[in-house]
């Protein structure tokens, strides 16, 4: 039997409909379970997350210490790391609350390391030439094995976790996120042998970014910009022992969440899509 010590109810603090919702949701649970605050939650805390994969995202990299339990429900677009909508809660609230009708997956963090310091990510890592600037070249190796360079407009490193985010538009595969591994997606690169690379999150990967004319080119954690840089710079890649842990009720998992929002298998508008 799993306990949890407390609640937590967050929610994207822009979004009208989360915030009524959030009211909502205290008044259904608070007889159930005792609610608190982020900042004075006990830890194995539930913490509800009202938003899209965004808000998810940011509010788990911010409560990673306290060893939480995250419930995603979505006031967003897709919705990977929000996967319920609010329209289920009662079911969501008795599965968790009451039946333990679910499973806990952990979703680890990866770190990069680089002159902008050790940063932790959650999605992707990603260097980005600038618009105006031309193509970068990016030499990368596997534990110190050099495995080639390629004429980007940048590199993306993705965890599985980020895998349905921008890897998936860049053209990366879905990963799992039960998978140890790491995802190297190189972006509009200028060559016809430019297949996204997976490989163990226990290796180290190690990216030069070698920019053409001290082009400007950025270094980009999660969305968030690390800092730009106009010359050669390196930055290694491993992975971290942070990591979050996401309950997902045993009849919504990965599988039929991709069926579902991304329509995988349904051929020309046809083909089984899986409630």
């Amino acid at each position: 039997m799993k306990k949890f010590y407390g609640a937590v109810i967050l929610k994207n603090e822009k979004n009208f409909d989360a915030i009524k919702a959030s009211e909502i949701l205290r008044e259904k649970i608070k007889e159930k379970i005792e609610i608190f605050d982020a900042e004075n939650a006990p830890d194995n805390s539930l913490f509800f997350i009202l938003g899209g994969d965004g808000t998810v995202l940011r509010y788990a990299k911010k409560i990673a210490q306290k060893v939480p339990f995250v419930v995603g429900i979505n006031f967003g677009h897709l919705g990977f790391l929000s996967p319920y909508e609010f329209s289920e809660i009662d079911r969501i609230v008795k599965d968790i609350l009451t039946d333990e009708n679910f499973t806990i997956v952990k979703r680890k963090f990866s770190k990069v390391i680089s002159k902008f310091g050790e940063i932790e990510f959650l999605n992707e890592f990603i260097v980005q030439r600038d618009i105006h600037s031309h193509m970068i070249d990016v030499k990368i190796k596997i534990d110190n094995s050099e495995m080639g360079s390629v004429l980007c407009d940048g590199i993306l490193i993705s965890t599985p976790t980020g895998s349905t985010a921008y890897n998936l538009s860049a053209g990366g595969s879905l990963v799992d996120p039960q998978a140890n591994v790491l995802s190297i997606v190189p972006m509009m690169a200028h060559t016809l042998f430019k297949t996204p690379i997976v490989v163990s999150s226990k290796r180290k990967i190690e990216i030069e970014a070698n920019p053409r004319y001290n082009e400007k080119y950025f270094a980009i954690s999660d969305g968030d910009v690390l800092g730009d840089q106009n010359k050669v710079e390196s930055f290694e890649i491993e992975s971290s022992e942070k990591s979050v842990n996401f309950l997902c009720t045993k009849e919504r998992n990965f599988f039929k969440i991709v069926n579902q929002k991304l329509g995988w298998g349904i051929r020309n508008g046809s083909g089984k899509r899986y409630d």
